[in-house]
Formats: C-alpha cells, structure tokens, sequence
C-alpha cells in the first residue's frame, strides 16, 4: 500500500501539475488522476509527469447518475461518458475508481433502491473491465446519517461487499476507516476480505470525546490524531490480506481546509507517516 495525494479530498484547490508536485516534494507514493487534465494534455503527457517525479496513478472518481433523482437519461449519459473515460483511464496507467452510496433513502424502499443499485452499476463495471479497472463502492456508517430518513440503505461493510458481489469481479470497496468505525466493524471483519475486494482506502481519525452512534460525518480528524479509530489495526489487517493499493486522506476538517494548500499537504503527510508508523506498513 502506499500514500496517496488528493488535494481536493482535504479541502484543497490545486491542479494535477501542482499536486503532483507536492505529492513528490511530501513524500506521497501516488496521485489520484485528473482526467480533464489527460484529456486535455494527453495520457502519455500524464504517464510522463508520473514518472518524472517517481508517482503512481491512484484512482479516479467514478460519475455513473444512481442515486435518488438521477433520471435513466442521466444514467445512461453517465454511462455513456465512461465508456470514454475508461480507456483513457486505462492509459494513463489507472486501474482504480471510486465513489460514495448514500446510506439511506427519503424517496426509495430498500428492494427498489438495491435493485436500481445493482442494475445501474453492473453494465458500469463490464465497460471498466473491459480496460483492467477495478470500481470501489464507499459504504457510509454515521448512525447521523441515516436517522429520520424512511428508508435505511447499504451503510455496513458487509452489505455492502454482498451488493458487489452481484456486479461482476472488478466491483468492490472504497473502504474508509471512518465508515469502518462509525458502522462498528471490527478488525477481524476486515480479514476476512480478500485484497482485491478493497479498491480504495482512505485513513481519517474521529474527534474525541463524541460516542461512536453520534459521530458526525463531516467533522472528522487527520489520521492517528486522536487514536479514536483503531488505525493500527485497520492497516494492520490490510498488510495481512494484501493490499497494495492507495491510501488516501478525506478529512472534511475545517482546520486543514484554512491552512494554505502546501501546509494542509504537508499535514497530510505527517499523519500518514504516523499512522504507517505505527501499524508499522
């Protein structure tokens, strides 16, 4: 696994020459792919920033219309627009994309809503396999999330691993600690994935002192801050199933997103390199 740079997940305005930089100048191991910017510049152009500063291609985000009113029109333009992302993606050298599933629904019961899920998405997965790229679904733990809605929807690991397993093998998991956490997963859930059902990871802490069925998910702490999650055991249990894939930070910290953008990477990087430390990955 390695260190992963995205600017905007902390907060942060940069372009992909600019994050690229400070990635390399901070240490970062990879980048996640502006595919503007590669369809602008061209994919070898990408692949040869990469290179220069010894980065790898991390992910990059996954727009196919699922959710609560996105129309079939919509989904099918998305669709339409990834079968032309894809073999850019591709070769620019990135195998990986990812992207959030609400936790619960206003609008749509269960059944229906699943079965949109999954039809929406598995002709999605079959146009990334056809380029060697593997899809991440993020399930969203907050209890705070999902209270007052009508409908509860995929908010745990498992479910949402049991959903993915329906839409082809290149479909599986963007797994953020912080959603590990607040669904009160355990580290032993995580040993029992394989390392190509993890996608993406992201690493975040939780602020101290709030009960986990109250945590709030846009108020959260840069990785090993407070100790809360068990971040440990979290990379502990991803060095032992075998992932090797990106590892970035989504803070959603207002601290961070106030600090100039060399300084918030700068941070980032810091609290990755604690937390590697300590899960000693």
């Amino acid at each position: 696994m390695y260190k992963n740079l995205n600017c905007g997940a902390i907060g942060q305005k940069a372009s992909f020459e600019e994050a690229v930089a400070l990635a390399a100048e901070f240490g970062f191991g990879g980048v996640d792919i502006d595919l503007k910017y590669a369809q602008e510049k061209g994919p070898n152009a990408v692949k040869a920033l990469l290179a220069k500063h010894g980065l790898r291609a991390g992910a990059f985000g996954f727009g196919i219309k699922f959710r609560d009113g996105d129309s079939e029109a919509a989904w099918a333009e998305s669709l339409g627009e990834l079968t032309r992302q894809a073999p850019l993606a591709a070769a620019c050298g990135c195998t990986r994309c990812a992207t959030w599933v609400p936790p619960a629904s206003d609008a749509t019961p269960f059944r229906a809503n699943l079965k949109r899920f999954i039809d929406r998405i598995k002709p999605a997965t079959e146009v990334l396999a056809a380029h060697g790229i593997s899809v991440g679904l993020e399930f969203i733990g907050p209890r705070t999330l999902r209270a007052g809605k009508k409908h509860g929807f995929l908010y745990t690991m498992d479910g949402m691993r049991a959903a993915t397993a329906q839409m082809g093998p290149n479909a599986g998991l963007l797994l953020d600690c912080w959603h590990w956490y607040t669904c009160q997963s355990t580290v032993t859930d995580l040993e029992q994935l394989t390392a190509d059902e993890v996608v993406v990871v992201h690493l975040n802490d939780a602020p101290a002192g709030i009960a986990v069925t109250d945590q709030v998910d846009n108020k959260r702490e840069l990785p090993a801050a407070t100790g809360v999650i068990d971040i440990k055991g979290f990379l502990g249990a991803l060095k032992k199933i075998g992932y090797d894939g990106p590892i970035t930070v989504e803070p959603f910290n207002q601290a961070v997103r106030e600090m100039s953008v060399k300084d918030a990477v700068k941070a980032t990087a810091a609290s990755l390199d604690k937390a590697f430390k300590q899960a000693g990955v």
